[in-house]
C-alpha cells in the first residue's frame, strides 16, 4: 500500500497514512480535526551502485564475445569529411 503524506492547514502538523489507492484522501486532521492537504512527496527513492547488474550477473563471457563480432566496425575517417577553417 502506498503512503501519503497530508499536512493540516489549522495546526500545521504533518503526518503520513498508508492507504489503498482505492481510498478517498484523508480530509480532517487527528490532532484538530482541521482540513487537511495531501503533499506530492519524492517518494521511495532506489540507489543502485556498482558497475550494473546485466554485466555482472547475467552476461557471460561468450555472450560478450558474440556481441562484440556482431557489432560492425566503424567507418574510417576521410580526409575530405574533415573541415578545416581558415583564418
Amino acid at each position: 500500500m502506498p503512503t501519503y503524506e497530508y499536512e493540516c492547514t489549522k495546526c500545521g502538523s504533518s503526518f503520513e497514512l498508508e492507504q489503498r489507492i482505492t481510498e478517498s484522501p484523508r480530509e480532517r486532521c487527528p490532532s484538530c480535526r482541521g482540513k487537511v492537504i495531501r503533499i506530492i512527496s519524492g517518494g521511495g527513492g532506489i540507489i543502485l551502485k556498482g558497475s550494473g547488474f546485466y554485466v555482472t550477473d547475467y552476461r557471460s563471457e561468450q555472450y560478450k564475445k558474440d556481441a562484440k563480432a556482431d557489432r560492425p566496425e566503424p567507418a574510417p575517417k576521410s580526409e575530405t569529411s574533415k573541415k578545416v577553417a581558415s583564418g
